[in-house]
């Protein structure tokens, strides 16, 4: 078993208030930590990498991104029409991308071939370099609604239940319903609800029998409604899109619905959301709307989790670092806060918080060692230094 030992860095747990005061050494055998401390001996029989005025803190988690997509093609057609293996190759060129950039886990909530499960299987094997990755295959979705090509559509109980089968076989680690319709489908309206209550809380229920949780997309403030009441986990984006456009429709009723049920919110900002911290009123109005919403669910005890939904047009999948802090000025979160929904809180609401999310003995060694304390200037997670996930040191980025 192989020894590593990360030396002179100030520790930022996860959790804690401040980082270390003095630096300390983590030491890491085979996939896990363990120990943190400033004993000689932690570097003892190890191979040794010392650093100065850097930050090491558990590596980060980006909740919602989709591998298959590439953000560079702005139509679900003009994906299929890239070759197979290119789409192979990119694939795991964007999950090296993501964990040279400190991001060590993502959920993929979506795609229509399973080649994400393939990517993840082939990761965990250390086959290839990339984050761990939990998936949830084929989005359940109704007729020609949101994401259809993807193959979830399903009308009825019966064919409700078989989608949700079949991820399961596939191996899916998640169940993903589309609850609104969405942008990128045409024909489909993120404002409409696109399921029946009745058949949100069967999906759920189906999905808890086979031991799966739930992510629900949602838009508009009656399938937010909805899927809160059917006891999804995680609500995706959460946009109240209303009459007026997304965050028009905030209703705080289903705000206090989405904490009673104890779901978390995964709000999709991407680094490309710094648009709507601009003056320009028009933007200035979208990014006023959606700070609301952010606001209000805070206020009412919601967790939130960072994701971008990497893969959508435009938005790169190793982009989170910068969106995190873009995501703390539209929501008003602390550094600290804004870091905790990128580790310790994301992994909460994952599920995987016995595995990773914090530095600490036992857990996976999955650290990012940044120049500088991104409790002061979360600007620190652009200036990775070094990558360690699940133990095995990210090769850096050219």
């Amino acid at each position: 078993m192989t020894s590593l030992a990360i030396s002179g860095v100030r520790v930022w747990d996860g959790e804690s208030e401040e980082r270390s005061i003095e630096p300390l050494t983590i030491r890491i055998e085979g996939e896990r930590i363990t120990a943190i401390g400033s004993a000689p001996e932690l570097r003892a029989d190890a191979e040794v990498l010392s650093f100065d005025a850097a930050t090491a803190l558990p590596g980060l988690i980006d909740a919602h991104v989709h591998f298959c997509i590439d953000p560079g093609i702005r139509t679900p057609e003009a994906q299929d029409e890239v070759p197979f293996e290119e789409r192979e190759r990119a694939m795991e060129a964007r999950a090296l991308a993501m964990a040279q950039a400190g991001i060590t886990t993502a959920r993929d909530l979506g795609g229509g071939a399973w080649r994400e499960i393939a990517l993840r299987d082939r990761i965990a094997a250390g086959q290839i370099p990339g984050p761990r990755i939990l998936c949830a295959g084929q989005p359940l979705t109704t007729m020609r609604g949101h994401c259809w090509f993807w193959g979830g559509e399903a009308v009825g109980e019966a064919e409700i239940r078989a989608v949700i089968a079949r991820q399961v076989e596939r191996r899916a680690d998640w169940i993903k319903v589309m609850a609104t319709g969405g942008i990128t489908t045409k024909g489909t309206n993120p404002g409409d609800a696109q399921f029946e209550a009745a058949e949100l809380r069967l999906a759920v229920a189906e999905a808890e029998r086979h031991d799966r949780p739930v992510a629900a997309h949602c838009h508009g403030t009656e399938g937010i409604r909805r899927a809160a009441q059917a006891g999804v986990r995680t609500i995706e984006h959460c946009s109240f899109a209303g009459g007026e456009g997304f965050g028009s429709g905030l209703d705080p009723e289903v705000v206090r619905s989405i904490a009673q049920g104890g779901a978390w919110v995964s709000p999709t900002v991407n680094a490309g959301w710094k648009r709507f911290l601009d003056p320009e009123p028009r933007l200035a109005a979208f990014g006023a709307r959606m700070s609301e919403v952010l606001q209000s669910l805070r206020s009412e005890g919601v967790g939130l989790i960072a994701s971008t939904d990497a893969g959508i047009p435009n938005v790169a999948h190793d982009r989170l670092p910068e969106a995190l802090a873009v995501f703390a000025a539209l929501a008003k979160l602390s550094n600290r806060d804004a870091l905790r929904s990128a580790t310790s809180e994301s992994a909460r609401a994952l599920g995987i918080e016995a595995t990773t999310g914090a530095l600490r003995p036992g857990l996976a060694a999955d650290i990012l060692v940044v120049d500088g304390d991104p409790l002061r200037d979360l600007a620190a997670l652009q200036r990775p230094l070094l990558v360690v996930a699940r133990g095995r040191r990210v090769p850096a980025a050219d």
